[in-house]
């Protein structure tokens, strides 16, 4: 007997009001054409381009996005890409490939910079990361709910998430699969079976190669809605026990490959210790879904956002899937107890409200709003996602004096040199930290000009050792005798430490280079200039300032 529809669209309601709605549209001509015009599928779709369209408005009005991790990615794939052809890059870098779940980007955008000027596969590589997971999320829940909501379309608001904002590209295509992907086999798994089941088995080892939180984030949702589905039956008889061992088996069928492919992967032999982040701040970054350059607007966003689900959930006006409602519970109780760094790996546990963010608008629903209600929710929440979009492009559109001033202060520097690039320590100029340009750092999670000394390799073909190329992660290796160059992946190196007569051991461990370092590198590139103060008289026996504007200073080394 086939119950497939019935679990493929299984939900908790939280009342469903027919008679209020006809009775608030009684007697109002206007509130039954409004509601009628909110209804149709033209105005969804509408609704639907036009978010979408908005999403890309940031990406259309720059150059170069100012995405914390970005301009490393785009210098490593640059390298995947044009290093082998190259004499200068050919002797620093080689091609590294193995089995890593985190090189999606890193087997796409090199190809995409065969066909489109490198900045501009960047960024169409950046239209993926945005579109993939947003409209995955509005695909899931159609799977869910089998029908249209115009609170799919605000999904939107997770797009630029803190994630995003900090370039982690991989991350955001994987878990951008890992929704479409679930929504495939909610929609298929009891109508085809074997087609949806083979179609997860070539799925899952795609997820897990573009991230292994993509591929854990699928496992969840599929898992979910495997669970709540089994949940549905008693399993007291002989005949449900089947049934439910057949389902764990077609499930586990479909995840088995990963897990081996994990287990043959460098990262699963990685070991290094985990930490926690303060409880105030895990509090803070359970909303890092909806968080970017303005606080103060952030607590706007999140403040409505929640205000609107409960307002749903106590009047009795929400429709809750199920799968969802375990999916996200898990999410939840493993945030609480997830480090923010382990095996190597930073911002662990940020990654958890991210997926929740975009769950919230797949797995959850309105509905039984009347005219007044439904009309002042979409108004409010598109001038909302309008204010937001505006405020992401005008911080995007300003970071671009920085590139400009970095890219002429570094114009002077050699192909196949040495660059050590360093920032300037918040104790140095605590003012200047808060009263630098928005575009400069996320609040209270990181700054996202710290890569930018990628731009080196990408403009002048010169080394600097914060490129990513950890074995464990990355798919390049740097060759002698730049390895011993080489930092661990760890902000940047704070220029006043270049004055150390004794560096300290927890230093060398992240920057091993430094022990005489005058020897080892030809320039010093200091981020975030101007907020060092009297950095023309520094170092003046060992450092010749050549140029100097806006973020970038840049020294020669006296050899």
């Amino acid at each position: 007997m086939s119950t497939g529809p019935d679990f493929a669209t299984s939900e908790v309601v939280l009342a469903y009001l027919p008679e209020e709605q006809a009775k608030n549209a009684h007697g109002r001509p206007w509130a039954a054409a409004l509601d009628s015009l909110l209804d149709r599928a033209t105005t969804w779709w509408v609704c639907l381009g036009l978010m979408l369209g908005a999403l890309l408005v940031p990406l259309v009005a720059v150059e170069v996005p100012p995405l914390t991790d970005y301009p490393n990615h785009l210098a490593r794939c640059y390298l995947l890409a044009f290093g082998n052809s190259d004499p200068t890059l050919r002797q620093m870098f080689s091609a590294h490939w193995q089995i890593i779940p985190n090189i999606g980007v890193d087997l796409l955008l090199p190809k995409l910079m065969h066909l489109f000027p490198p900045l501009l596969a960047g960024r169409i590589m950046l239209i993926f990361c945005l579109l993939v997971p947003t409209t995955g999320a509005i695909a899931l829940s159609r799977a869910y709910f089998r029908r249209r909501s115009l609170w799919q379309i605000a999904a939107g608001f997770a797009a630029f998430n803190v994630l995003f904002l900090m370039g982690f590209m991989n991350f955001e295509l994987g878990i951008g699969i890992a929704l479409w992907g679930a929504a495939a086999w909610i929609r298929y798994r009891e109508q085809n079976p074997a087609l949806a089941i083979a179609s997860a088995v070539i799925l899952a080892p795609i997820v897990f190669f573009f991230h292994l939180f993509g591929f854990c984030f699928y496992a969840l949702l599929v898992g979910s809605y495997e669970f709540s589905v089994l949940l549905e039956r008693s399993l007291q008889s002989n005949f449900d026990v089947r049934y439910a061992a057949k389902r764990v088996a077609a499930f586990g069928l479909a995840m088995i490959v990963p897990a081996l492919l994990y287990r043959a992967s460098p990262l699963e032999k990685v070991d290094a210790s985990p930490t926690w982040v303060s409880l105030p701040k895990k509090l803070y970054l359970a909303f890092d879904s909806v968080l970017e350059y303005s606080s103060l607007f952030d607590l706007l966003v999140a403040a409505s956002l929640l205000a609107f689900l409960i307002f749903c959930v106590m009047n009795g006006r929400a429709r809750v899937s199920k799968a969802a409602l375990v999916c996200c519970t898990a999410l939840l109780c493993v945030y609480l107890v997830t480090p923010v760094s382990f095996k190597g790996v930073h911002f662990v546990d940020t990654r958890l409200p991210v997926m929740l963010g975009f769950m919230i608008f797949a797995g959850f629903m309105p509905r039984g709003l009347n005219a007044r209600e439904r009309t002042a929710a979409v108004a409010f929440f598109a001038i909302l996602f309008i204010a937001r979009v505006a405020i992401i492009t005008n911080a995007w559109v300003n970071s671009q004096r920085d590139l400009t001033d970095l890219r002429q202060t570094i114009a002077s520097v050699t192909p196949g040199s040495r660059v050590l690039a360093a920032d300037v320590k918040y104790s140095d100029n605590p003012k200047w930290y808060w009263d630098m340009p928005a575009s400069r750092r996320l609040p209270e999670v990181a700054p996202t000009y710290w890569h930018l000394a990628s731009f080196v390799l990408l403009d002048r073909h010169a080394f600097w050792p914060n490129i990513f190329a950890e074995e464990s992660q990355q798919p390049i290796a740097i060759r002698e005798p730049y390895r011993d160059l080489e930092a661990v992946r760890s902000p940047p190196l704070h220029y006043t430490d270049l004055a150390m007569s004794d560096v300290p051991p927890t230093e060398l461990e992240h920057f091993p280079y430094l022990t005489g370092w005058k020897d080892k590198f030809d320039y010093v590139l200091v981020l975030n200039a101007e907020g060092a103060p009297d950095l023309e008289h520094f170092l003046p026996n060992q450092l010749q300032l050549l140029h100097r504007q806006g973020i970038a200073a840049l020294f020669k080394i006296k050899k």
